[in-house]
């Protein structure tokens, strides 16, 4: 079979895009093994060679078969659901929460302090350090951080001066590796004019499955210490309900299930690939998967069984 592929040349992309844009888009390309200025974006068809390739890993189920799984998962949340159908409507209410890059990097450096669980040792969001962190920060402005703290070092001696940080010799502190973190993020910041300027980039990769995953990509090769999970947290987080975030509940469902490889990337595609089958967003698939497997419903303090077990065994039972 031969492996249907459309390219998708810059210029499809937007004509006015920016020279540091364009160093993204290449750097997407890269990842991919493409050094010629196009993007390939590939169609569900797949040579049996390239079906043993990770990063083209695809059960390929049918848009029916797609919408026959998510239907059930519907059914058994609304079934499990502790909540009213009107109080459940929260849990899929999700809304671009930025006006300004600051508001941006601010999220952006939350989801960074979220890496092998340093939230509780950074504190961004700690009510006692909240304003501490928007002094150093300078209100979470990327050019004056970057201005100020010419280096990682500068940066962690800063973190130093304010906070009690142990065993502040070791390379592998968290705070010396929060430090690379926030410079790189600031220097990613940095390629874009203003908060519309970064939505305008970000909505360019909504294509399909693997360019949609193309951006996570870049993010995670250019944003030291964040990685594709908490790339796609951060984008989710921010309001975009095109990128979902693949976890160990997704991973196991979708795999369970025989729509994707267990990792990350393999089971990002796939809901991004039932979103599209069924109509329905990346991030509303992803809740609803979420809410199955986990039974936590945050907003109202309460928890159920998962039912991940059933579902699996639900879909599995059928021809």
């Amino acid at each position: 079979m031969v492996t249907q592929c459309y390219q998708l040349k810059y210029h499809q992309l937007g004509d006015k895009l920016s020279p540091t844009k364009n160093q993204l888009l290449t750097k997407c390309n890269q990842l991919s093994g493409r050094s010629d200025g196009d993007m390939i974006i590939y169609s569900n068809r797949i040579t049996d060679h390239e079906r043993h390739k990770e990063v083209m890993v695809s059960s390929n189920p049918s848009i029916y078969s797609m919408q026959h799984i998510y239907s059930i998962a519907k059914s058994v949340l609304n079934d499990s659901s502790p909540v009213s159908k009107d109080e459940l409507k929260k849990y899929f209410d999700i809304k671009r929460i930025y006006r300004t890059k600051n508001d941006i990097l601010r999220g952006l450096l939350g989801s960074l302090q979220n890496r092998q669980m340093q939230a509780n040792v950074i504190g961004l969001s700690s009510p006692h350090r909240v304003g501490i962190y928007k002094e150093i920060f300078f209100d979470y402005d990327s050019n004056l951080i970057l201005k100020t703290y010419k280096t990682d070092a500068a940066l962690f001696e800063r973190f130093d001066s304010v906070f009690t940080i142990g065993n502040r010799d070791s390379k592998n502190n968290s705070f010396r590796k929060y430090a690379k973190s926030v410079r790189s993020a600031c220097l990613f910041m940095e390629r874009f004019e203003s908060a519309d300027d970064f939505t305008e980039f970000a909505e360019r990769f909504s294509y399909n499955e693997l360019s949609s995953a193309a951006l996570p990509l870049v993010i995670e090769k250019e944003i030291y210490g964040l990685g594709f999970p908490l790339a796609c947290d951060w984008l989710k987080e921010l309001g975009f309900s095109e990128y979902p975030k693949p976890d160990v509940h997704i991973n196991e469902i979708f795999y369970a299930i025989g729509l994707s490889e267990k990792n990350d990337y393999s089971s990002y595609k796939a809901v991004i690939e039932m979103a599209k089958a069924t109509g329905d967003t990346a991030f509303n698939v992803d809740r609803t998967f979420w809410l199955i497997a986990s039974g936590r419903y945050f907003y109202h303090d309460k928890k159920v069984p998962s039912r991940k077990d059933e579902f699996i065994n639900t879909i599995n039972s059928q021809d």
